[in-house]
């Protein structure tokens, strides 16, 4: 049962209000001076304060700030029989719930406490699931030991830091370009605020607009009534707009001047909106190559790229694999209440040698599938999805080829460095005249991209 707390010097009052409240369910303590009510406060676990402004012993907004510091969950209404504005608005900025003025009748006081209680719970709800996220978007949710994904943790942990600053993610689809927004978010001083996100390829520009800045009632033919944007709902907190690249031109401008401003119109709207929101904005897009392609304005990737992050794809930190595809074990078998103990070393070779063109969002989703199907106490190669319609299959007929090889090493040895490149070059060479010299359709057959085949080629000294 909730309990109340009615502090005020005039019995009648207390002990009228002290009937009321019981009635309707609650647990009422009284005290009539501010000193016991404080004593009160302490001992006991109170959840609203009736609290009178003039005591025989002290100011009730001197009670306020002692309750507030004790503990700030409390909800504290004012009572007066002396109501000011003046009053009111410094009640209101030190924390108070409400203000109310005597005489007031008891269904309003009783009202009033039930309105408290409701909002407390909801603040208590909503913390829980901000608790809860922060938590589930914790630093330690970025996972990997590569070079590469520790510096991109080290990265996180000075952007939260800095709580203004405008953030650019770039990496391929499935690389944790929205965890890693989350991370920024959770672990910053705007962790209470909310974390709103969208994508802006997924609708067209007039709809991503609305979206974004709202609009008033008549501002189109649907505008049935005012709807505030995502700007508004975000304020105090991170807008995280995710796949930015494939934002239309025109939409573009209008974000550059929100970014520029700080404050925008809803549409069909006059009144000037300010806000205080941290911009994170995702791509899988190289943003200097849209620039110079002019598909994407200069203007504003040099505004959203105030603190950049880049998230390497996975097939080029199989470091990782091993590491991620434990802790996905361990968090499916939490999930879906399994027991899978560990993976063998030859499955896990078959996934290191995997390209994971779907990067990490695919390794966890192949674990996942792997668990609700097999459900193995230890994870085999013939565990490992075969039907899929890209290289998994290959990759388990190269791996079974690779280990029927017969190696005969000297007894003077071999340079495994140099035949390793050598072993690379020829891959390419055979790769580019299956591909008539195309380096789009080799880098595709090698599963890397353009830019690592250049450097092989350059590296080994292939021509072309």
């Amino acid at each position: 049962m909730e309990k109340i707390l009615i502090v005020d010097d005039e019995k009648l009052i207390r002990k009228s209000l002290k009937i009321a409240l019981e009635q309707k369910g609650y647990t009422a303590l009284t005290s009539q001076s501010g000193e016991k009510g404080l004593a009160i406060v302490e001992n006991e676990r109170v959840d609203v304060v009736l609290l009178d402004i003039r005591l025989p012993d002290s100011n009730g907004i001197d009670i306020l700030k002692s309750i507030k510091n004790i503990d700030s969950d409390i909800v504290v209404i004012i009572m007066t029989g002396y109501g000011t504005i003046d009053n009111a608005v410094r009640a209101m900025k030190l924390g108070a719930f409400d203000y109310i003025t005597k005489p007031f009748k008891e269904k309003d006081i009783t009202t009033l406490v039930r309105l408290a209680l409701e909002t407390n719970s909801l603040k208590r709800e909503i913390k829980r699931f901000i608790d809860q996220d922060r938590k589930y978007y914790g630093l330690d949710k970025i996972v990997g030991r590569s070079e590469t994904i520790q510096q991109t943790i080290e990265m996180v942990k000075k952007v939260s830091r800095a709580n203004f600053s405008t953030v650019l993610i770039e990496g391929e689809s499935g690389t944790g370009k929205e965890l890693v927004a989350k991370a920024i978010h959770y672990n910053s001083a705007r962790q209470k605020g909310a974390f709103i996100e969208i994508n802006c390829a997924a609708m067209p520009p007039l709809l991503l607009e609305s979206e974004l800045f709202g609009y008033e009632k008549g501002a189109f033919t649907d505008a049935k009534k005012t709807k505030k944007g995502l700007f508004e709902e975000a304020n105090g907190g991170s807008l995280f707009l995710d796949e930015i690249g494939d934002m239309d031109v025109s939409m573009q401008v209008k974000i550059l001047n929100v970014l520029q401003e700080r404050k925008f119109r809803r549409l069909g709207g006059n009144k000037l909106i300010e806000i205080d929101v941290r911009i994170i904005a995702a791509t899988n897009h190289n943003l200097r190559e849209e620039v110079k392609n002019k598909t994407f304005r200069e203007d504003l990737f040099y505004r959203l790229n105030v603190i950049h992050i880049f998230l390497a794809a996975l097939r080029n930190r199989k470091d990782d694999i091993q590491l991620l595809t434990k802790y996905f074990i361990n968090e499916f078998n939490t999930l879906l209440n399994k027991n899978v103990k560990d993976i063998s070393d030859e499955a896990l070779n078959v996934l290191i040698s995997y390209s994971w063109p779907g990067n990490v969002r695919e390794l966890r989703n192949i674990i996942e599938r792997i668990m609700i199907i097999h459900d193995p106490e230890v994870i085999m190669p013939e565990h490992v999805p075969l039907e899929r319609g890209d290289d998994m299959g290959h990759v388990l007929d190269t791996t079974h080829l690779v280990s029927t090889w017969n190696f005969h090493i000297p007894d003077t040895g071999v340079d495994i460095k140099k035949l390793t490149g050598l072993f690379q070059a020829g891959l390419i060479e055979n790769a580019l005249k299956q591909s008539n010299g195309s380096k789009t359709k080799t880098a595709q057959m090698l599963n890397i991209d353009r830019f690592a085949l250049r450097y092989f080629m350059k590296k080994l000294g292939i021509d072309g």
